[in-house]
């Protein structure tokens, strides 16, 4: 059975993107919309992802599969590793903890610096395996890179003064390690599935956040 495939991924991708829209519409602070687009960006990673397939079935699609594949691993290995920190970094009010953020945001423009010179360097590849897309690189990845990126990119929300995002963490590491268990040679694929479907999580805190809500707590050290 084919776990996923373009109708896949342009289906999730739509309602995750459509999410995201009223995700960005309901962000009552300008600090909550970096984070309140989250879902959106996930949403247009999928679509790319549904592309990704239609261009590997084709018998000369070198050239689009390879940007494509590019555009992808823009949004793993550079867009995540800083958006994450920097989004909850900007909507948290307790100095401390924006600190504590900004040490991950260190580690996080590595990661995207280390993506960006291996994308110019090499690129990255993707081809089917275990009937999930499989990206690689020449270059791999540096001994505990993916502890790294998952300390990154999950990290803030546990950081964060609202317990609220405490369980967007959670249901991330539960997606990591739903992936890994299953789909380890397709993890960065699978977990983003994961991610992206989770991500609709952050339409329900952007929602359910009062307006002003975030002055009324910058007031309190």
């Amino acid at each position: 059975m084919m776990c996923f495939s373009a109708p896949v991924s342009f289906t999730t991708g739509l309602v995750i993107s459509t999410i995201g829209i009223l995700a960005v519409r309901q962000a009552r602070q300008p600090e909550m919309r970096l984070l309140a687009a989250v879902p959106l960006l996930f949403g247009i990673q999928q679509l790319t992802e549904g592309f990704i397939w239609l261009a590997l079935a084709k018998t000369e699609a070198s050239s689009e599969l390879y940007g494509l594949a590019q555009f992808y691993a823009f949004f793993i290995g550079v867009l995540w590793p800083i958006l994450f920190p920097l989004s909850l970094m900007l909507l948290e009010p307790n100095k401390t903890r924006r600190r504590l953020m900004g040490g991950l945001l260190v580690p996080g423009v590595g990661i995207a610096i280390y993506t960006l010179v291996v994308m110019g360097l090499y690129g990255f590849s993707v081809q089917v395996e275990h009937q999930c897309l499989v990206y690689q690189n020449p270059a791999g990845t540096w001994p505990g890179m993916e502890m790294v990126y998952l300390l990154v990119v999950c990290g803030a929300f546990f950081i964060a003064s609202d317990h609220r995002l405490h369980w967007i963490g959670v249901a991330n590491l539960a997606g990591f390690g739903f992936a890994a268990s299953f789909f380890a040679l397709n993890l960065p694929s699978v977990w983003c599935f994961c991610a992206a479907v989770l991500s609709s999580l952050i339409y329900w805190y952007v929602r359910s956040m009062p307006a002003g809500a975030s002055q009324v707590v910058a007031e309190h050290p």
